[in-house]
């Protein structure tokens, strides 16, 4: 499985590492493989399409930072709910562990080991969530993902098992002009899938009942 998502999505990319103390040649097993990392998410709105947010590297670290988060496979890139698995029944977690793994492996341990980062450029996942839908129709007509001038969307991140407990934003984030907004931090399973939704459909029903006036507001 591993060998066929590095085939589809290894390419010519830049990977920021920031190493703190360590260098990224050291070998261990620790965190080389996939089971080992957590697939967290934050959750979002936007006015505008979700394909237009590019996150820096020291905002998302920013937002990390806020939620207990240090080390971790991180990008910049939100993506809508409907497009979180592709045409290959890949989600970006996996992606992102897989390019890391392909392109720099010594990195994984030296993460693994909250010595390090990695921040994969928006366009890499971007580029790849963007348009296929590859959840059951029946199972995304069960839930409400719908806000009136705004779209849902996640920002996924990795974090290795052995992480510090993740905690969660104390209120949301919101940017000034009011054109997107933060939400809570929550850990996506590709046993249970399905509760990613149901997250996500909590938080609308939150927005139309607690916020009418942002349920209402017209897309510009």
């Amino acid at each position: 499985m591993l060998n066929r998502i590095i085939a589809i999505f290894v390419s010519a990319i830049f990977i920021s590492t920031v190493a703190q103390g360590k260098e990224v040649t050291d070998k261990t097993e620790i965190g080389s493989s996939a089971t080992e990392w957590r697939h967290m998410y934050f959750i979002g709105i936007s006015k505008g399409s979700p394909n237009e947010i590019d996150l820096s590297e020291g905002q998302v670290q920013g937002l990390l930072s806020m939620v207990n988060v240090g080390p971790a496979i991180s990008n910049g890139a939100a993506i809508k709910p409907e497009y979180l698995i592709n045409s290959k029944g890949t989600t970006p977690w996996l992606a992102m562990f897989a390019l890391v793994h392909a392109k720099q492996p010594s990195a994984l341990p030296i993460i693994a080991e909250g010595k390090s980062r990695i921040h994969i450029p928006t366009q890499f996942i971007s580029g790849t969530f963007n348009s296929h839908n590859n959840w059951p129709p029946e199972m995304l007509a069960k839930y409400d993902m719908k806000l009136e001038g705004y779209n849902t969307f996640v920002i996924p991140f990795l974090i290795h098992s052995s992480a510090n407990p993740v905690s969660n934003l104390s209120q949301s984030m919101k940017a000034p002009d009011g054109s997107l907004e933060i939400f809570n931090v929550n850990e996506f399973s590709e046993k249970s899938p399905e509760e990613l939704l149901v997250k996500i459909s909590d938080i609308v029903k939150f927005i139309k009942e607690s916020r009418p006036y942002i349920a209402q507001a017209v897309q510009p």
